[in-house]
């Protein structure tokens, strides 16, 4: 599904090309991460792709933002790969449920998620025996989830504005 009329191939006025758009929200999002003590910021780009059907995009994206995300941690590796394949299983199955555009959607999407990725954390660190004790979960969890829909609602609303142009 496009988000707008305009042919494949041709930018709208103020549209940026995708590589241009994901390396600027690459920045931001690795930015952010690192102001908010590690809340995950790059997730929300995956899901814009997903929303609007950009499946290419996804898969070069997964993978970036995988070996990223596994380079900057101190977690043995396949942590990222959990989360991302959990959470594009969640996507498919909870997308037949409400309309992935719609702001409940996201709104619930990103309470599961936040609650997935809390499940993925915890678990990896108890088995590693890593010497980190988690906090409660329920204000992480409700940290990452305003941080997800925050992220995502912005980015959303921008992509469809700056964004979008060709296929990468």
């Amino acid at each position: 599904m496009r988000l707008s009329a305009t042919p494949y191939g041709r930018r709208r006025p103020g549209q940026m090309p995708d590589p241009v758009w994901w390396a600027g929200y690459l920045v931001l999002a690795l930015w952010a991460q690192e102001m908010s003590g590690g809340f995950d910021f790059l997730t929300p780009g995956l899901l814009v792709c997903l929303q609007t059907g950009r499946w290419w995009t996804v898969g070069w994206m997964t993978v970036l933002w995988t070996l990223v995300q596994e380079g900057i941690g101190n977690l043995a590796f396949g942590v990222a790969v959990l989360f991302y394949a959990g959470m594009f299983a969640l996507f498919l199955l909870t997308k037949w449920l409400l309309e992935p555009e719609n702001p409940l959607f996201i709104l619930l999407f990103s309470l599961v998620l936040s609650v997935w990725a809390w499940a993925v954390l915890s678990g990896a660190i108890s088995f590693q025996e890593i010497g980190a004790r988690m906090h409660a979960p329920w204000p992480w969890i409700a940290k990452q989830w305003l941080a997800y829909v925050l992220f995502w609602g912005g980015m959303l609303i921008a992509y469809r504005r700056w964004g979008g142009h060709g296929r990468v």
